[in-house]
């Protein structure tokens, strides 16, 4: 069965939001050399340096030219590289570099309808990167997300260990005032906290101003409150397989009880009423201050003594003491919003298909930027002693840390740093190489993915462009009503039949017409 392709009002509804919206990082991978084709082997003198345009890391705000790492890749794959900044409407214009990262399925299907984007051989890839394709041969369903008309359009990434998979981060001195003694695990013992944290005054300051919890009921993509939801073993907007049908999580019926759970807490004054226009900055300010009890957070963020939230919370709160736990497991599970192995994808302009020599070295430098330590190591972290170290001292491998004036990922640009690091498509062997075990481990330990994974991976659907974005509106707006109480719970099925008429049907359809033809095993 061949999907057909993508309406073109794919592109105006998702690429402004897409774009930019990828996992960036180091991810790292193989320290295992290249080939003798590349590195210092990487042109003549006599040649004349093969000029590329270079779109940048799609999470970096702008160009900065002639920067120090653009200068190291000119001089070791003999190449005059031109960096641009990718935007809609560069691409609109037909201004396409011959080689850049999109965020999003969404976005590679968006562009390969333009017929800006060259199409791939898988056993090009398998050629040109063997190190890098026999570790995506592992999540071969990747693939599937930017396959279109049968072909190939591009090279996608995987994550293998999230750093940014959402666990639980408790006030332990408040589960302490409270007489709870150990964190808490299930769904009724996790109520039975929050509850505590509402009406037991657990700052001690003599007035009823705590609540368990706030939510994010207006981000971007979903609903908020993931965790609880997770619990009930679905996650709004993600399509999920049931007995070998696809259905949203939105409107399922598994959704229904999550909410009438979190409107009970609402009518109780668990609830934060600031809930509808909170963020995760705004929910961790309020964890500091003394207003909420536990949040959702990175584990990345939250589950290591010298964490970012846990280190800011010392910093303003001293005498506060955090927990991290799992998710809380109820009558579904447990588990959170998860990417799954998802990351960004790499593309090459539709012009360089004529251009032999040119795609050549594009592979090249997609080759070291994989495998190749001292490639990887430039574009990513920059120079070892300046920019970077090791954090344990005397490392040759483990995790690692920016030196003080390169902390921000905004003056490593000025360095080139990032620019033109293509993240997550580094080998396994260097990620082992390069990750902090402490992490990893606590990834291991924390993260319910990936069962709560898009089971399309997040794949654009062909009436997407459509309906996608309103339906999410549509949902938000209703279950901030139905948990705040300004409508009864018993509209959750008005909200069912109007997403289904106002184009859920015919994405649940396209859903299980993609889930059979590229993704059911």
């Amino acid at each position: 069965m061949k999907l057909k392709k993508v309406s073109k009002t794919l592109l105006p509804a998702m690429l402004t939001a897409g774009l930019l919206a990828g996992c960036g990082g180091n991810g790292g991978n193989n320290a295992a050399a290249p080939d003798a084709s590349a590195g210092a082997n990487a042109g003549t003198k006599a040649e004349a340096p093969m000029e590329i345009t270079w779109g940048i890391h799609l999470q970096a705000p702008g160009v900065v030219e002639n920067s120090q790492v653009q200068k190291w890749l000119e001089e070791k794959f003999n190449v005059k590289i031109k960096p641009v900044k990718v935007t809609d409407a560069s691409i609109a214009s037909g201004e396409v570099p011959d080689i850049f990262m999109l965020g999003d399925p969404a976005n590679v299907t968006a562009y390969q309808n333009q017929g800006v984007l060259m199409n791939l051989d898988q056993n090009m890839l398998k050629e040109k990167m063997p190190e890098y394709y026999a570790d995506i041969e592992k999540n071969n369903a990747l693939f599937q997300t930017v396959t279109i008309d049968d072909k190939l359009w591009a090279i996608p990434m995987f994550i293998d260990l999230k750093p940014y998979d959402l666990g639980m981060l408790w006030r332990k001195d408040w589960l302490d005032k409270v007489g709870i003694t150990k964190a808490p695990e299930t769904l009724d013992e996790f109520e039975k906290a929050i509850y505590a944290f509402a009406q037991k005054d657990p700052d001690g300051n003599g007035q009823k101003d705590t609540y368990g919890l706030t939510g994010t009921a207006t981000s971007t993509w979903s609903s908020g409150f993931y965790s609880i939801f997770g619990a009930f073993g679905v996650e709004p907007t993600m399509w999920h397989e049931k007995n070998g049908e696809i259905m949203n999580g939105s409107v399922m019926p598994e959704t229904k009880e999550a909410l009438a759970k979190l409107r009970q807490w609402f009518a109780d004054g668990v609830i934060d009423p600031e809930f509808i226009t909170d963020t995760q900055d705004s929910y961790r300010k309020k964890l500091y201050n003394n207003r909420i009890g536990v949040i959702e957070e990175q584990i990345a963020k939250g589950a290591l003594p010298d964490a970012a939230t846990v280190t800011e919370m010392k910093s303003l709160n001293p005498s506060a003491e955090l927990v991290f736990t799992k998710n809380p497991k109820g009558p579904g599970g447990d588990g959170s919003w998860d990417w799954g192995v998802k990351s960004n994808f790499i593309v090459i302009s539709n012009k360089v298909k004529n251009q032999p020599e040119k795609l050549n070295k594009l592979f090249e430098i997609l080759r070291a930027e994989s495998t190749d330590e001292e490639t990887i190591n430039m574009t990513s972290l920059g120079v070892k002693g300046t920019h970077w170290d090791f954090t344990e001292s005397g490392a040759t491998s483990g995790a690692t840390q920016f030196k003080a004036g390169f902390e921000k990922a905004e003056e490593r640009d000025q360095a080139g740093i990032r620019l033109f690091s293509l993240g997550n498509i580094t080998t396994q062997a260097y990620r082992e190489k390069y990750s902090n075990p402490a992490l990893n481990e606590a990834i291991k330990t924390y993260s319910s993915a990936p069962r709560q994974t898009d089971a399309l991976l997040f794949s654009a659907l062909p009436s997407d462009g459509k309906y996608k974005n309103d339906l999410t509106s549509l949902m938000q707006k209703y279950f901030a009503q139905i948990i705040s109480g300004e409508i009864p719970l018993e509209d959750f099925d008005k909200f069912v039949a109007e997403w289904k008429s106002r184009g859920g049907d015919e994405l649940t359809k396209e859903a299980n017409e993609m889930y059979q033809a590229q993704f059911k095993k």
